[in-house]
């Protein structure tokens, strides 16, 4: 009985190892009898399963010249398709067109590495199918690029990077070179035209790292650059690249200042690093191309605060009542610096009664408070609901200033 299985598993992989035995006489054979029986899309197949069953096939350039044939044979039934306007199928017409580049790529890339082969073993090497293949692809380079038009329109973002992808990287590709090395390619100079549409469409797609490859031809364009520029600094930060991010941002906003993303994300990531004098930098310069906007000064107002610098912050936040005199939130930051210089100035003050500075420096501290009293009693007349503004001002105001009526009457808040 063991005898007997032995043999059926020994028979068994005979037949398995029989059956998988590459012949590349069949595979051609079988390939040009789809061809003359016109039927394109098994021809395609067959290659496709000797490519992928054997490597054999898969290093064989001729099998993929043959693939090419095929693969022009359906593409003109499309075409002709769409021609007649009898329902042509349009997907499948762009993908047989880039599978035809990708099977271009392909073949060359083969048939470089036979000819490598015999040129260490000293043999003469020329490529024989490098000139035919570009001849065959070069009617295909218009379609190539509306099929990534086609689906960026459709918003079909990955697949219209593909097609940009390709339409570039071919755009140098040696089948596309003569025997004198110039370009057989009539393409127009539209490298940073379709550059700035692979960048968009990579980053449609979440195709980071193909965004920043196509970036860098795609900032020459002018008008869209600081649209670009804002998805270079994002893509950046899906890329977890900080440094590549902050150089965007600053690209950005030395270049165009009142793009709002720009300025915004940069103070923000300074002020985040705790780098205030940075974003006091790019406040200021906010401050001096748009003098009447209230909210640039306030800003400023808060960093130079943060910089612990009140009285070139209290000049600011003056600035802000200046420009709009009823400003509740400018008004109380003006309080509030006034409150603090009080605090500093009692914390040092520790004159004795008859030292001759002593009521000088009294009436010093009382005058800090007096302003902070009538900054708080601004921002309450503005906006009296917002108590988080005023209310503990006044309270404390109003008890230094020995304002007792006042006080009591701030009670009735909570």
């Amino acid at each position: 009985m063991k005898k007997i299985l032995l043999l059926l598993v020994f028979s068994f992989s005979f037949l398995v190892s029989h059956a998988q035995t590459y012949k590349r006489s069949g595979v051609v054979r079988s390939y040009r009898t789809c061809m003359k029986e016109k039927n394109f899309t098994q021809a395609r197949q067959v290659l496709i399963d000797a490519m992928r069953q054997h490597p054999e096939a898969a290093a064989d350039a001729q099998l993929y010249r043959y693939k090419i044939d095929a693969l022009t044979e359906l593409i003109g039934a499309e075409n002709r398709k769409i021609y007649l306007n009898s329902k042509p199928d349009t997907v499948s017409f762009f993908n047989y067109m880039y599978e035809l580049y990708t099977t271009g790529l392909q073949c060359d890339s083969a048939e470089q590495q036979i000819l490598a082969m015999r040129q260490s073993e000293g043999k003469k090497a020329v490529p024989k199918l490098r000139g035919g293949v570009g001849q065959t692809l070069l009617p295909y380079r218009k379609n190539l690029l509306n099929a990534g038009k086609y689906y960026y329109k459709k918003k079909s973002y990955a697949d219209a990077f593909r097609f940009f992808d390709m339409y570039i990287k071919t755009k140098s590709a040696p089948f596309f070179i003569d025997a004198k090395g110039n370009s057989i390619l009539s393409d127009p100079d539209d490298l940073v035209d379709v550059s700035v549409l692979s960048a968009l469409s990579a980053y449609g797609s979440s195709n980071y790292p193909e965004v920043m490859v196509y970036l860098p031809e795609s900032l020459k364009d002018e008008n869209l650059r600081p649209q670009l520029l804002e998805i270079g600094a994002k893509t950046a930060v899906e890329l977890t690249d900080t440094a590549q991010m902050v150089q965007f941002l600053e690209q950005g906003f030395q270049a165009y200042p009142l793009v709002e993303y720009f300025f915004v994300t940069l103070v923000k990531y300074y002020n985040d690093h705790g780098q205030y004098e940075k974003a006091l930098e790019k406040v200021q310069r906010m401050t001096s191309l748009n003098p009447q906007q209230r909210d640039y000064w306030y800003m400023a107002g808060t960093e130079l605060v943060m910089l612990n610098r009140y009285n070139d912050a209290l000049q600011s936040f003056q600035q802000c009542v200046g420009i709009k005199a009823d400003d509740a939130e400018a008004w109380a930051s003006i309080g509030s610096i006034y409150l603090y210089q009080a605090h500093v100035a009692y914390e040092n003050f520790n004159l004795p009664l008859f030292d001759p500075s002593y009521t000088k420096q009294k009436s010093t501290i009382t005058q800090f408070y007096r302003q902070a009293c009538d900054a708080f009693e601004q921002s309450r007349k503005f906006d009296e609901a917002n108590t988080t503004l005023w209310l503990e001002g006044l309270r404390e105001t109003y008890f230094k200033l020995n304002r007792g009526k006042a006080l009591r009457a701030l009670e009735k808040y909570k």
